[in-house]
């Protein structure tokens, strides 16, 4: 029997209309199976909502710049490209 991999990488787009605290909190409640309220540690437990916001709306589109941290089980790194890695 073949096994097929375990994936433990995920990545998610920002979408125009959310900061980047939403986009992380949307992509790891998906990614747990948890709806955003359901998530059990605040955000701001891991790092600063508005300090992650103001980061990206600073970077220049496709800028390569990210900021990374650890929340629910989950390392995070957030892009000034737009996008939301989440690794396990």
């Amino acid at each position: 029997m073949k096994q097929s991999p375990i994936e433990t990488e995920a990545t998610y787009e920002i979408d125009d209309d959310q900061s980047a605290a939403e986009a992380v909190l949307d992509a790891v409640a998906e990614r747990a199976g948890v709806g955003v309220l359901d998530l059990s540690v605040p955000l701001y437990d891991a790092v600063d909502p508005d300090a992650l916001n103001s980061f990206y709306r600073a970077c220049d589109d496709g800028e390569s710049a990210t900021v990374a941290f650890s929340y629910y089980g989950y390392d995070v790194e957030v892009s000034g490209n737009g996008r939301v890695l989440l690794s396990e």
